[in-house]
């Protein structure tokens, strides 16, 4: 094997490396921004939850009677 033959050998090892490094990184990313979405959302939900129960907390048990049965089937 030449020298030529064995350099070039090795920077195809290290290019594997680095693509398979690269792929990695970018996975990792990938999952790090669906983390971040699922968090807004959850987020997002629990702030209208608040707003929500803080509506129902400032209703008297008249008003929440009345709203509950409006949701009921007919």
């Amino acid at each position: 094997m030449s020298w030529i033959s064995l350099a070039l050998t090795l920077l195809q090892i290290v290019n594997k490396i680095m693509s398979w490094a690269n792929a990695r990184e970018l996975v990792s990313q990938g999952y790090d921004k669906a983390i971040a979405e699922v968090t807004q959302s959850i987020l997002v939900k629990t702030e209208a939850g608040k707003a929500m129960m803080e509506k129902v907390n400032a209703m008297s048990d008249a008003e929440v009677d009345a709203s509950l049965r409006g949701l009921e089937p007919k």
